[in-house]
């Protein structure tokens, strides 16, 4: 643990061979690790040795496909089901544009709807709490 304030602290969580394709600490030196700001109910201290479990993870494939599929098979939709509607009303010239400026709409529509939708319920994040102290430093005890 790096820093600790009332109900929260500052870890350093050190890159492991799970993290070889991530590069989320990229902007940091790898071999000092990525540091996350957790949840801090058992008063760790810096220096301190932690466990953390992140909550809220199980939902983001669900919301990968939400954020794209969802406006994907809209736009798809809107190209490919909207050329017989243009066939029929006479525009055979024009449909297959007419049919992309249809797709594009929807694909708009869509981002705009996911948009309200994750506006409406509020901002859902992963949360990280210390769950268990595994080793107190000499630091931490002194203060």
């Amino acid at each position: 643990m790096v820093s600790a304030l009332p109900g929260r602290a500052t870890v350093r969580i050190p890159r492991s061979k799970e993290c070889a394709g991530c590069h989320g600490c990229s902007m940091m030196d790898p071999d000092q690790g990525m540091l996350a700001e957790v949840e801090d109910s058992l008063g760790a201290s810096p220096g301190d040795t932690v466990r953390i479990r992140s909550f809220g993870v199980e939902g983001q494939v669900k919301s990968a496909l939400l954020l794209f599929g969802f406006p994907l098979s809209m736009m798809l939709a809107g190209a490919i089901g909207s050329q017989p509607l243009f066939r029929r009303l006479g525009l055979a010239g024009l449909t297959e544009l007419f049919s992309v400026l249809t797709g594009l709409a929807l694909l708009a529509g869509a981002f705009g709807l996911v948009y309200a939708v994750r506006r409406a319920r509020g901002k859902l994040t992963v949360r990280s709490r210390i769950v268990e102290i595994l080793e107190r430093s000499q630091v931490g005890q002194l203060s």
